[in-house]
């Protein structure tokens, strides 16, 4: 079998993607995760995976326990913003010290299948299998996915700005809507583009856009002509990682489900880059950031 379209443009950030999936599938016991996939899948639109699941409805999912994984899940997934303290109370006496782990690999399960569901919408190519669980560390895995990928150069740095700030405020992280990109602030002349109402946008730029909402609430509605616009305004390259940083800004969801998201900042914003190993640095003293990424 060939190698899909999408590898070449970031390889090493796929290969971390794939290593999370195998990670995640191995990080709460089946009885717990099985379901959990099932419900993703369903409200993805994503058959493929329901056919790799093989758990009938119903067979792992009685008890109170698995139910409060599930209805975590299913808000996780739908609209991370509308999980309730009550939810996070059951999840916490459902999971115990498995709690965050658990969140890592709902995160998984639900963002990487919608970069896998983008993909291959997009480029009309199957993403191969998930493969088998594998040992090791999901967190450190995810914090290496989410460094390549903040190393890529393929989208100019106002188009990846705005596409960050639609998941923060779609998603309604504090911290990531407190945080603004240096290189993206001066690139576009100023904090003011960014909190506008967006009339200037270039069609390049609200093809991105389009890009997000779709991946961001539901990337079964990414269809032929959506992905004929997007090649009339980015390249392939460009398409790829916005799919990426999506994967990637999305982690905010394990944060703002577990009420983990609070903003540094009470007035003003932070701004950010990141450095030549992908860590991000934040301050509000943006000569501090520079000195720090340069």
């Amino acid at each position: 079998m060939s190698a899909p379209p999408w590898l070449a443009y970031a390889p090493d950030a796929f290969a971390c993607f794939d290593r999370a999936e195998a990670l995640a599938a191995g990080a709460v016991e089946p009885a717990v995760l099985d379901p959990v996939r099932v419900a993703v899948a369903r409200t993805l639109g994503h058959p493929e995976e329901l056919e790799r699941t093989p758990v009938a409805p119903g067979d792992a999912s009685s008890g109170a326990r698995v139910a409060a994984c599930l209805a975590f899940a299913e808000q996780f997934v739908v609209d991370v913003s509308g999980v309730t303290d009550d939810q996070r109370v059951a999840l916490g006496t459902a999971m115990g010290a498995d709690t965050f782990a658990f969140a890592q690999a709902l995160y998984v399960i639900d963002v990487f299948q919608r970069g896998r569901v983008a993909l291959e919408r997009l480029f009309a190519t199957p993403y191969p299998p998930a493969p088998a669980p594998a040992s090791g560390d999901l967190w450190a895995t995810l914090e290496e996915f989410m460094r390549v990928v903040a190393l890529g150069t393929a989208l100019d740095p106002v188009t990846t700005e705005l596409v960050r700030l639609r998941g923060a405020r779609a998603h309604q992280c504090r911290i990531c809507q407190s945080r603004l990109s240096l290189r993206a602030v001066e690139a576009a002349g100023g904090e003011d583009f960014f909190t506008s109402d967006h009339a200037s946008l270039t069609d390049r730029q609200r093809a991105a856009l389009d890009l997000a909402d779709a991946v961001i609430w539901q990337p079964s509605t990414i269809d032929a002509a959506l992905a004929t616009r997007l090649r009339e305004q980015l390249t392939d390259a460009e398409i790829v990682e916005i799919v990426l940083d999506l994967v990637r800004n999305a982690a905010n969801k394990i944060a703002v489900s577990l009420g983990g998201d609070q903003a540094v900042v009470t007035d003003g914003v932070e701004y950010y880059d990141v450095d030549a190993t992908g860590e991000v640095v934040a301050d509000v003293d943006r000569e501090l950031v520079r000195v720090a990424t340069s």
